[in-house]
């Protein structure tokens, strides 16, 4: 069952990357022609870009954590005896989650309280807590992605290694 939702999970989180990646780069490309061209600058597109990039970049912890593309200390693994390398996974791991556990408690207090001020956004003017949501949400992925990890590596299965999936694709 949890490989069916992590295969769904995969696609949208790589549908997503794809869709707010192209409106990102077609609305920075229309509001360079807008505003050198026709002098009618889009007021709201840098807005819209911004949030797709802030969107993009919380999506984005998942999905690194998914191809084990996150920063590790590899010299560890060098130094360490091979029967304590899963020791330091799990240690690894539970600082992960904890990291998880953060985003979920303090991104959602952050999403609760603009929620309650009614904070509106400059120039969309739709609530600033729609954009913030995406921190606990983020949270609540990469808890997803850390428990299966965690689940594969109790399992003995091989936890995705970054060199692998960067010559997958």
């Amino acid at each position: 069952m949890f490989e069916k939702f992590d295969k769904a999970l995969a696609r949208l989180e790589d549908g997503s990357m794809i869709f707010l990646m192209a409106v990102a780069i077609c609305l920075t490309f229309l509001q360079v022609v807008m505003r050198y061209v026709f002098s009618a600058p889009l007021y709201w597109a840098e807005e819209v870009v911004l949030y797709a990039i802030i969107v993009m970049s919380f999506v984005g912890i998942s999905i690194g954590i998914r191809l084990g593309s996150h920063i590790s200390v590899d010299l560890l693994d060098a130094i360490v005896p091979a029967r304590y390398i899963p020791v330091l996974r799990i240690i690894a791991i539970a600082l992960g989650i904890l990291f998880a556990l953060a985003l979920v408690y303090f991104g959602g207090k952050l999403f609760l309280n603009t929620l309650e001020r009614g904070q509106l956004s400059p120039a969309l003017r739709i609530p600033v807590s729609a954009v913030y949501a995406i921190i606990p949400v983020s949270g609540f992925l990469s808890l997803f992605r850390y428990g299966y990890a965690l689940a594969q590596l109790l399992q003995g299965k091989q936890i995705a290694a970054s060199e692998e999936n960067l010559r997958a694709m």
